[in-house]
């Protein structure tokens, strides 16, 4: 498994002026259950400088974490577009959870637009899963089933060219992408939430980080 860094949200105390970054606990079994030991690495909101601390830190693959609407902390955008731009120009693997995978689709040129919050905050509902048998991660996994699911935001079609939805909603909005030529994928649902690392989950991961 490579080394692996992932990317902080903004926590704001309530009592006085202070910004923080964070990153839920859940994370932490996560990382067990897909057996990184201790190769992964928290990365701090430091603007364009993140990528210097991930590059001298071995960082080999990256993963954009969830929580905060992209435009809601612009030193979180500006280190996490930074980050994704070296992981695209050489070529390191990543993986956008739901605010990431937002941030991947902005990336490439795509748009947002609200989603109904009835059916996405801290919800659950099925996706369908496309080109089953063509994508290595998917082969033996079901073409449907149930996700959790909190964002606010969702993908306006069409996706830019280099990006390929595989798993879509109900009303046939894309859940997930991959690039077409980078091992770059992006989820809207959150398996670290997960009671346990679900077997589709796990193989995405060792598909991108292995």
């Amino acid at each position: 498994m490579k080394r692996l860094g992932i990317s902080l949200r903004t926590c704001n105390p309530q009592a006085y002026h202070e910004p923080r970054d964070g990153l839920a606990r859940d994370w932490y079994r996560f990382f067990a259950e897909l057996g990184c030991g201790n190769q992964w690495l928290l990365l701090p909101n430091l603007g364009e400088d993140t990528v210097a601390y991930a590059r001298d830190h071995g960082v080999q693959g990256v993963i954009f974490s969830g929580g905060d609407d992209l435009g809601g902390d612009p030193l979180r955008d500006q280190s996490e577009q930074a980050l994704l731009a070296h992981c695209v120009a050489e070529r390191l693997p990543v993986l956008g959870v739901c605010r990431g995978l937002q941030l991947i689709h902005r990336f490439f040129g795509g748009d947002l637009a609200d989603a109904d919050r009835e059916v996405h905050v801290a919800q659950r509902h099925p996706i369908t899963v496309l080109a089953v048998d063509k994508l290595p991660w998917l082969q033996g996994q079901p073409a449907s089933r149930t996700v959790n699911s909190f964002h606010g935001k969702q993908l306006l079609e069409p996706l830019p060219g280099v990006l390929r939805p595989w798993a879509v909603d109900a009303n046939g909005t894309c859940e997930a992408l991959v690039h077409t030529r980078l091992k770059l994928a992006g989820i809207m649902w959150h398996p670290e939430r997960e009671a346990t690392l679900g077997e589709a989950d796990r193989q995405l991961c060792h598909w991108l980080f292995e």
